[in-house]
């Protein structure tokens, strides 16, 4: 059990559906479905009653729904510091997905106002889910996430449930990513999706990233969520190191700036290939950013752009 868990729950428990609070969580409905059940045997108690129409919470389940709900309530009020509201204009608070061209643009934007007196400054990261819980329970002051094409109808009900302005920044071109030593760039032959299908696939943990590795390119479907050889990591840095000193593949955007030197990873587009990942910040309804937070996008727009 663990406090993702107990958010997963509360969200069962208000949707009155597994099917509809996994579409709305962005996991597979079995994977929910095996967390509830797995919530259930570590209380010892049914939490749920099952029906066709879908789930209510039992007698047990409404108590534990009130102590969950407590103990998430207990966790937002850690991050509330009341010391340190003098330092909301000079800090930057950011909840990104993961984005190394993001987290740049953090650290330039830190850089910039290093030498203040005193600062607060924050940068956490997760899924698109995350990242809206994050800015909904101000444990972030503005969020940066992604999503593709196909999801942002979905996306956008989101935002408007949790009550958060959505601003979009740009749209990307999936671009394969490979070490610059690759068998098949070492050997000057073409790099492509078709020619990587024997090789390892290296991809985040999690059912939200799903849309990412679904591609279509020169005529041809690549789903490579099914590859027989993958990888399941949780960090950038973990991708990145896999990919510098293997032959593994992965799925990314362009060039960060320290990439190719940090790294010895490159970004090669994936030829004719439809489909656009958009990256957007959202923010709650009626907050007005402070100058360092509107620094902190004018350059990740540059950045993507």
């Amino acid at each position: 059990m663990n406090l993702k868990h107990l958010e997963y729950f509360i969200t069962v428990a208000q949707m009155g559906s597994i099917n509809r609070a996994a579409q709305a969580l962005f996991i597979s409905q079995p994977h929910l479905g095996k967390i509830i059940r797995d919530l259930e045997q570590s209380t010892g108690v049914p939490l749920f009653t099952r029906s066709n129409h879908g789930v209510t919470l039992t007698p047990e389940g409404i108590e534990f729904q009130r102590r969950a709900q407590r103990v998430l309530t207990e966790l937002d009020d850690m991050f509330s510091h009341p010391n340190t509201s003098q330092l909301q204009d000079v800090s930057l608070s950011v909840s990104m997905t993961k984005y190394s061209h993001i987290m740049e643009s953090f650290i330039q934007t830190v850089l910039q106002h290093k030498d203040l007196p005193a600062y607060a400054h924050r940068l956490q990261e997760g899924d698109p889910i995350d990242v809206m819980e994050d800015v909904y329970n101000h444990r972030a002051d503005v969020g940066v996430l992604h999503f593709g094409q196909g999801q942002r109808k979905n996306m956008i009900a989101l935002f408007r449930d949790r009550q958060l302005v959505y601003h979009p920044l740009a749209h990307m071109t999936p671009h394969i990513l490979i070490s610059q030593r690759h068998p098949l760039l070492l050997a000057g032959k073409p790099v492509t999706l078709e020619a990587l299908s024997g090789y390892g696939f290296v991809r985040y943990e999690g059912q939200f990233e799903d849309f990412t590795y679904d591609l279509f390119s020169q005529g041809a479907r690549f789903d490579l969520s099914v590859n027989p050889r993958m990888v399941y990591i949780v960090t950038r840095a973990s991708l990145l190191h896999l990919l510098a000193k293997t032959d593994f593949y992965s799925i990314g955007i362009q060039d960060f700036t320290m990439q190719q030197s940090s790294y010895q990873v490159v970004s090669i587009p994936i030829e004719d290939c439809r489909g656009l990942l958009e990256f957007g910040y959202v923010l709650p309804a009626g907050i007005q950013l402070n100058s360092i937070a509107r620094e902190f996008l004018a350059d990740l727009k540059q950045r993507l752009c």
